[in-house]
C-alpha cells in the first residue's frame, strides 16, 4: 500500500529524526532501507509517463539526455518552439527523446518539487524538518548506462529511490561544505577523478529506499537493474555568507564603511587600522538585537512556496494570515513553546509541529494545514486555529 510522505520522519524511517541529526546529518552518507511501498506516493512509471505527456513542461532546461557520461545538444532531442509563457524556446520533441532512451540515454528532469502533490509533499516535509530550501531534480536510467562521472554536490542531497534498482559508489574523499561557486562549480572531471579517493561505500538502491549524501562527498551510481528511477532532493540551507550579504545593508547606514581607506602606502599603517576598525564594527553588528531578529526572520522563511489550491473548496473557503513573522517555535525546560524574544507560552504536547506549521507561513487555507498535518483531525484542527486566532497568532486573511 502506497504511504503519504508528511514529515521528515516519514521520509527517514525508521530511523528517527533525533538518531539522524546525532549521527549523520552534515556528518557522513547515510543508506535507508525501506519497504516497497514507502516512497509509491512520491513517483512511479505512470506519474512519469503522464509528466511527460505535458509537452508544453519541457524544454532544453527542463528536460535533458545523457548518454554514457555525455549531456546531449539541445538539438539532438528538442525543436524551436514556444513555452507556456510563449516565449522562443528549444523545446522537447518527445519522439526523439523517446528514439534516444531506447539507445541507453538517461532521462533527467529538473525542478520538478512542485509538479505533483506526492514531489510537493517530500519537498515541504525536507523543508520543515531541516531548515532550507529543497529543489529535486528526477534522474531515470538503464542498465549499463553511466549518465554522469564522479562528482560531489554542494548542497546535501536526499535520494529516493523509487523504481528498478541502482548502484552507487560513494568515495573516501570529500570537500569540507562546498557551496555553489565557480570555484567548485567549473572543477572539471580529470580534477574529480584524481581527487575522489577510494570507494568507502557501496549500496544497491531498491523501491523504498532512502539515500544521504551531504555536500561535498563524491559519489558516482550506475542502474544495477533493467531500469531505474531515483528523485535527488538537493536540500541548500543557511550559511555565514548569507550574514554576510545582510550586513552589507547593514554597513550602508555605517559612516565608517562608506569612508575612504587609508592607501596601502599612507604612514603610521593606517590603512591595516581601518581594516581592524570595520572587523570590529561588524563584530557589533552581530551582536545588535535587531540584526540578530533579522537574520532569524530570514532563516524561517528560507524555503520556496509550493501554495495549492483545493477546489472548489478553497474558493470558498477564508484564508489564513500570519501576523508576525518574529514568532517561533522552541524547545524549552518545560517542553516546547511559541513565542518571540520577549515572551513565550507553552504548547500543547502534540502540536508543536502543526504550531510550527503555522508560524512559518505568511498565509495558508484550512485544506493546506490538514495536507500538511493529516493526523491532525478536524476538530482539532479548528480548535487549533481558534486558538491561534484568539491569541493574535493568526487572523482571517
Amino acid at each position: 500500500m502506497s504511504e503519504t510522505i508528511a514529515s521528515l520522519a516519514d521520509i527517514l524511517h525508521p530511523l528517527t529524526p533525533e538518531e539522524f541529526f546525532r549521527d549523520y546529518h552534515g556528518r557522513k552518507p547515510l543508506h535507508i532501507p525501506g519497504a516497497a511501498g514507502k516512497l509509491a506516493s512520491v513517483m512511479d512509471w505512470r506519474t512519469l509517463s503522464g509528466l511527460l505527456g505535458q509537452s508544453g513542461l519541457w524544454s532544453s532546461k527542463s528536460l535533458q539526455l545523457v548518454l554514457d557520461t555525455r549531456i546531449l545538444d539541445a538539438s539532438d532531442y528538442c525543436r524551436p518552439g514556444l513555452d507556456r509563457e510563449g516565449r522562443e524556446a528549444m523545446m522537447a520533441d518527445l519522439e526523439k527523446v523517446g528514439t534516444w532512451l531506447r539507445r541507453g540515454a538517461s532521462l533527467v528532469c529538473n525542478d520538478i518539487d512542485s509538479l505533483t502533490p506526492g514531489l510537493k509533499a517530500v519537498a515541504n516535509a525536507l523543508e520543515q524538518g531541516l531548515g532550507g530550501k529543497a529543489q529535486a531534480n528526477l534522474y531515470c536510467s538503464w542498465r549499463a548506462h553511466q549518465a554522469f562521472g564522479s562528482h560531489f554536490d554542494t548542497h546535501d542531497v536526499y535520494a529516493l529511490h523509487v523504481e528498478g534498482q541502482k548502484t552507487w559508489r560513494i568515495y573516501q574523499r570529500h570537500f569540507e561544505d562546498p557551496i555553489a561557486h565557480p570555484f567548485f562549480k567549473t572543477l572539471g572531471q580529470d580534477f574529480h577523478d584524481k581527487h575522489k579517493g577510494p570507494v568507502s561505500l557501496e549500496v544497491t538502491l531498491k523501491p523504498g529506499d532512502v539515500l544521504y549524501l551531504p555536500r561535498g562527498w563524491y559519489h558516482d551510481a550506475l542502474a544495477s537493474g533493467e531500469t531505474a528511477i531515483h528523485i535527488a532532493f538537493g536540500l541548500t540551507s543557511v550559511i555565514g555568507l548569507d550574514l554576510i550579504s545582510m550586513l552589507f545593508e547593514r554597513a550602508v547606514q555605517d559612516p565608517l564603511f562608506r569612508r575612504t581607506v587609508p592607501r596601502p602606502d599612507a604612514p603610521d599603517s593606517a590603512m591595516a587600522e581601518h581594516l581592524a576598525a570595520l572587523g570590529a564594527r561588524v563584530a557589533e553588528y552581530v551582536r545588535e538585537p535587531a540584526v540578530v531578529q533579522q537574520f532569524a526572520a530570514f532563516m524561517r522563511g528560507y524555503h520556496y512556496d509550493r501554495g495549492t489550491l483545493d477546489l472548489p473548496g478553497d474558493a470558498l473557503a477564508k484564508r489564513w494570515r500570519r501576523r508576525s513573522a518574529s514568532l517561533k517555535v522552541t524547545r524549552g525546560p518545560a517542553g516546547w513553546q511559541l513565542g518571540d524574544d520577549r515572551r513565550a507560552v507553552p504548547i500543547p504536547p502534540g502540536a508543536e509541529g502543526p504550531v510550527s506549521w503555522v508560524v512559518g507561513r505568511e498565509s495558508f487555507t484550512e485544506t493546506e494545514l490538514a495536507q500538511a498535518h493529516p493526523g491532525l483531525n478536524e476538530k482539532a484542527r479548528r480548535q487549533l486555529l481558534t486558538d491561534l486566532s484568539n491569541m493574535k497568532v493568526v487572523e482571517v486573511a
